[in-house]
């Protein structure tokens, strides 16, 4: 095992210096890494580590955020600041720490003290160990966006340098270089503030050198370099919880079913059953979403160039601004094109997918608008033909009580439902057969139709 002497910032900013064992340079950076530091130097020394007189090694057993057992030693003065320090400082939950050099009954009487309780541990109620790891998902969920922004970034970075290679001096592209460097090196961290900060260095940076191409008279290359930077700004400042109003709405509609998800009852299903509808209407598909950022970038883009085309006086400057509004808008229009091809081959695979589920329903909606159709052909003659007997008179002596049925509320109550269903289901049936939003409208709109023709009959 060798020494690595490491120089660190935790995720306040406080630099931390020390020493740690691992086999080599990259399993030393990853211990750093996973415990959430940001690393400013690591290096190999031979030089023997000593320790202040006043100082004892303790060793350490622990877990971190993400609940990844953690091992390594500590020097302190004495186990409670060892234990504040590896609290504040490294943020390690502790589950055993002893004197290095202890007998195996102290270990032992410090591994079963069982610093953490069990809810730490994630060995709780099931309830609470499903939100523990819901909660580790959304940090690698956010992880992994923050690296990809991250990786985005350098590329986009790496692509502008290389086009504009021979319009910026040596000094500029070394000092962009060393900003890079710096920027790879600390990537892997888990400080995302200072990651983001060091990025955001980098691009505004870049940004200002544009100033010098003016100079030069290379408008051209200065616009390119303006609109790459204030997009790449742009990327880093999204957020992997931002989200739009559709998928507010599908995350609530998740949220309370992953709460009721246990409850099995005839209410919570047909609840249930709405709420997917209204989740089919609401989601969007990757492919679309796609699609629709583009969209959304070109409108952003196109808003900066329309800006800028008034800022700048110089009329060849405004001749390039305005070819490039007219390109970037070119390049909208086909994704517009495209967001309708996509739509369309994804109904398409839909269809194909779910043939029999959307056959099945629509014939059991049509076997139902022909029912109530037949029965209503059967009773409403039969209302108006009982009424105009029974108050016209034709010498009937008695007539039969079948024939005062237009007084039996029940009747007419079973009239005007079957009345608003039959109206309801032939709405759908000849008008929006393959409709998602008329699935969800007129089933709500039958409802309360008939609630209120019921208070009021």
């Amino acid at each position: 095992m060798a020494n690595f002497k490491y120089t660190v910032a935790n995720k306040d900013g406080k630099k931390l210096s020390g020493t740690v064992e691992a086999p080599d340079e990259k399993i030393a950076r990853e211990e750093l890494n996973n415990l959430g530091f940001s690393i400013l130097s690591l290096k190999e020394t031979t030089e023997q580590v000593k320790l202040a007189s006043h100082l004892t090694k303790f060793v350490f057993e622990a877990y971190d955020k993400s609940s990844k057992f953690v091992t390594g030693t500590i020097p302190a003065i004495s186990k409670d600041q060892a234990l504040t320090k590896l609290k504040n400082q490294y943020n390690l939950n502790i589950n055993a720490i002893w004197e290095e050099g202890a007998n195996q009954e102290t270990i032992g009487k410090a591994k079963n003290a069982n610093l953490i309780k069990k809810e730490a541990l994630n060995i709780g109620t099931p309830q609470k160990t499903d939100q523990k790891q819901q909660e580790i998902i959304e940090k690698e969920k956010e992880n992994k966006f923050f690296k990809e922004k991250i990786d985005y970034t350098l590329k986009q970075v790496k692509n502008l340098l290389t086009t504009l290679n021979e319009s910026l001096d040596p000094n500029q592209k070394a000092e962009i270089n060393k900003k890079m460097d710096k920027l790879l090196r600390i990537k892997y961290s888990k400080n995302h503030d200072y990651i983001l900060e060091t990025a955001k260095d980098l691009l505004n940076f870049i940004e200002e050198q544009g100033k010098s191409l003016q100079e030069k008279g290379l408008q051209s290359q200065r616009l390119q370099l303006r609109m790459k930077t204030k997009s790449l700004l742009s990327e880093l400042n999204k957020d992997s919880n931002e989200k739009s109003f559709s998928e507010s709405i599908v995350a609530k509609i998740d949220n309370w079913q992953n709460t009721h998800q246990r409850k099995n009852s005839a209410i919570i299903r047909g609840i249930n059953g709405i709420f997917n509808k209204i989740k089919d209407l609401f989601t969007t598909e990757p492919e679309v979403k796609i699609v629709k950022e583009q969209i959304k970038t070109y409108n952003k883009q196109t808003w900066e160039l329309i800006q800028l085309y008034f800022k700048e006086p110089t009329p060849e400057y405004k001749k390039k601004v305005k070819t490039a509004i007219s390109t970037v808008w070119k390049a909208r229009k086909a994704a517009k094109i495209k967001l309708k091809e996509v739509k369309k081959h994804l109904k398409e695979k839909k269809a194909l997918n779910n043939p029999k589920d959307e056959n099945l329903l629509s014939d059991i909606i049509t076997e139902i608008n022909s029912f109530t159709g037949w029965l209503l052909a059967l009773y409403i003659p039969y209302y108006f033909i009982a009424l105009y007997i029974t108050s016209k008179d034709f010498g009937i002596s008695e007539i039969p009580e079948a024939f005062y049925i237009y007084e039996s509320h029940i009747f007419k109550y079973v009239l005007v439902t079957l009345f608003l269903l039959h109206a309801t289901t032939a709405l759908k049936v000849n008008f929006f057969k393959k409709n998602l939003v008329a699935d969800i409208c007129l089933p709500i709109i039958f409802f309360f139709s008939t609630v209120v023709a019921l208070l009021n009959f």
